[in-house]
């Protein structure tokens, strides 16, 4: 493992975010709308229970989390795909573990900025305090969040390697798939019974209860949730680690990986 090479990869990832109007949007501009306009609906549910207004603000800030870290994770393969450059990056002594690092961590600085100015924006504009949470319940939010993320990006990174860019729709589609039945703005009890039996399967359901939980009980922690989440994070980050190196071997096996700059 190089940090250099690393550190190489993250120099790049900020020229693209500095040079590329796209990325800047997706990063900082559609976030913070969707903050303003979920601040308004907040607003305006808390003049019927201003828990309820709450609840669905935070829900709305930290999944921003998870959209940002799934996003460079796998949209910052995609930039290098489109500019006809991967190939270029892995002729050069780079191994796949450094690469995958490199758009995680950037990920997580991107998620990290984002947050702490969305928070600014939602106590000035909205009056609501994320971290009422408390900083070591908002610490396991985010902790299991990128875990979350991790294993979504790689997964989808590595269907993008060996099909192409022909289902290169599904980098920022999937992702709100999970959102609804990971019930990131309402309690879980609220959807039907079989569906609540699909959304406990996947590890940000756990999360956001417990970071629901947390607001309601002014920072008191629900160990086993984030426990839970954390043993189902695992597994699919195994999994999908598994799958990423089978697919990206079978990638460049097949010449699909080299014929995806075509």
């Amino acid at each position: 493992m190089s940090l250099r090479r690393v550190g190489a990869i993250l120099w790049q990832e900020a020229f693209v975010l500095y040079r590329s109007g796209e990325v800047f949007a997706d990063i900082f501009i559609f976030p913070f709308a969707n903050i303003i306009v979920f601040g308004f609906i907040s607003l305006y549910l808390s003049g019927e229970n201003s828990e309820t207004g709450q609840l669905v603000l935070l829900g709305m800030l930290l999944w921003t989390i998870i959209w940002i870290i799934q996003y460079s994770v796998t949209l910052g393969s995609l930039w290098n795909i489109w500019s006809r450059n991967l190939t270029n990056l892995f002729i050069a002594p780079m191994r796949l573990a450094e690469y995958i690092l490199a758009h995680t961590i950037s990920g997580v600085i991107k998620a990290t900025l984002v947050l702490a100015l969305a928070t600014l924006l939602s106590v000035y504009a909205f009056d609501f305090n994320p971290f009422v949470i408390g900083w070591q319940a908002m610490a396991l939010v985010f902790f299991n969040f990128l875990l979350f993320s991790y294993a979504l990006g790689v997964a989808l990174l590595g269907l993008i390697f060996r099909f192409g860019t022909r289902i290169q729709a599904a980098a920022w589609a999937t992702v709100s798939f999970f959102q609804p039945l990971s019930a990131a703005f309402y309690p879980l009890e609220i959807m039907p019974l079989w569906l609540q039996h699909i959304a406990v399967l996947f590890p940000a359901t756990h999360t956001f209860e417990a970071a629901r939980f947390a607001l309601l009980n002014h920072g008191e922690i629900a160990w086993r949730l984030f426990g839970i989440s954390f043993m189902e994070n695992i597994f699919y980050c195994i999994v999908c680690t598994f799958l990423f190196v089978y697919l990206y071997n079978k990638s460049r096996d097949t010449g699909q990986f080299a014929r995806n700059e075509a």
